[in-house]
């Protein structure tokens, strides 16, 4: 897509990091679309009754846009040239397999489908029709990742060897995490804490690695009493990658709320030094490195606060969305592709085979 007119964006579903258009709070991705030069939102839609309240917000604010309550009758409108999708995995990949069918290029929040088979069809129709599709793993744009690519690039790690990444976060419990909510129920999310939240450390992962994953190791388990049946709270995933590079991802809903909401941790380490970033989100990150450049000063602390802005993931989330809208308008490539969500779904059934098997796991 090319010309002077701006992207016109629909909205379909409310459900997950979409906020509203409120001056204060509610920062999310509809604020991020909403913000972008080169697009325009033209429609709301969202059928589930518990988002009423938020769709009529939005009419409020956004009189120009069409406001739909039944996802047949928004079908039978053409407004639009391409829809941000925020909706549970089981909704979203009905949702998009239609809009890929219509010829629409998408921004899908994760995840996309709860299992890779389920997304392969849209996979298909997205390749056959041309159209541009980004997964919700805007973690590469965080300048931190960006530093960290750029000592890869420029040798101050040497041969990339291994990485890890923690993430361990509150419980699944009542007044913490609802375990009736979609997000941890296995029919609407697809499983536990590694599909929901092992995704974007897979992104960082395949950044850095510059590789697929070839096969996968891990265990993943239900360990607290309120965590419903088959969905893992706590996951550790090996991961050996295609250029022979080793990972390790450590997740759990663990924490009890008492004292600090996460505990996050990523290191790379090649044959010439090592990158920690910790926790993982701020701006603070440690290099240390042999390479004769660095003589001098051998290890260095840099801080790299991400820059505010009141959307999803600040402003390095709103240049993510910048990216989406820029590739469709020009006819580039997509930061994560469908493709790269497509194979991390590979990773999390493959996990969980290994989980239920005892095996490693070839992809």
């Amino acid at each position: 897509m090319n010309g002077s007119e701006p992207l016109r964006v629909a909205v379909v579903g409310l459900r997950i990091h979409a906020g509203g258009l409120e001056p204060e709070g509610n920062h999310g991705l509809i604020k991020s679309f909403h913000g972008q030069e080169e697009a325009r939102i033209t429609a709301y839609c969202e059928w589930d009754a518990g988002e009423a309240a938020a769709l009529e917000s939005l009419a409020r604010y956004d009189p120009e846009a069409r406001i739909f309550d039944n996802l047949c009758e928004f079908f039978e409108w053409d407004g639009f040239d391409a829809a941000v999708v925020m909706l549970p995995p089981d909704e979203a990949t009905r949702a998009a397999e239609r809009l890929a069918e219509a010829g629409k290029h998408m921004f899908i929040e994760k995840q996309a489908a709860r299992t890779a088979p389920e997304l392969l069809p849209v996979c298909e129709l997205a390749k056959e029709n041309n159209l541009v599709v980004q997964i919700g793993y805007p973690w590469p744009r965080h300048p931190v990742a960006q530093e960290i690519r750029r000592c890869l690039d420029e040798g101050v790690l040497g041969k990339l060897l291994a990485m890890e990444a923690r993430l361990v976060t509150i419980q699944v419990a009542p007044g913490l995490r609802e375990p009736d909510h979609w997000m941890y129920r296995l029919e609407t999310e697809g499983g536990g804490i590694l599909h929901m939240e092992g995704g974007h450390w897979l992104t960082l992962f395949q950044m850095f690695a510059q590789a697929r994953v070839r096969s996968v190791t891990a265990l993943c388990s239900r360990r607290t009493d309120a965590s419903k049946e088959g969905v893992e709270d706590a996951a550790t995933v090996a991961l050996e990658y295609e250029n022979g590079v080793h990972a390790c991802l450590h997740m759990g809903y663990l924490l009890s709320g008492i004292g600090p909401r996460n505990d996050t941790f990523m290191a790379v380490r090649g044959q010439l030094g090592a990158a920690s970033w910790g926790p993982v989100g701020d701006g603070l990150l440690t290099v240390s490195s042999a390479a004769p450049s660095w003589a001098g000063a051998p290890e260095r602390r840099f801080n790299m606060p991400p820059a505010p802005r009141a959307v999803y993931a600040e402003q390095w989330g709103f240049e993510y969305v910048t990216d989406f809208v820029r590739a469709v308008r020009e006819g580039g490539k997509p930061v994560v592709s469908i493709e790269d969500g497509h194979h991390i779904l590979q990773i999390f059934d493959a996990a969980y085979e290994s989980s239920r098997t005892g095996r490693r796991i070839e992809i």
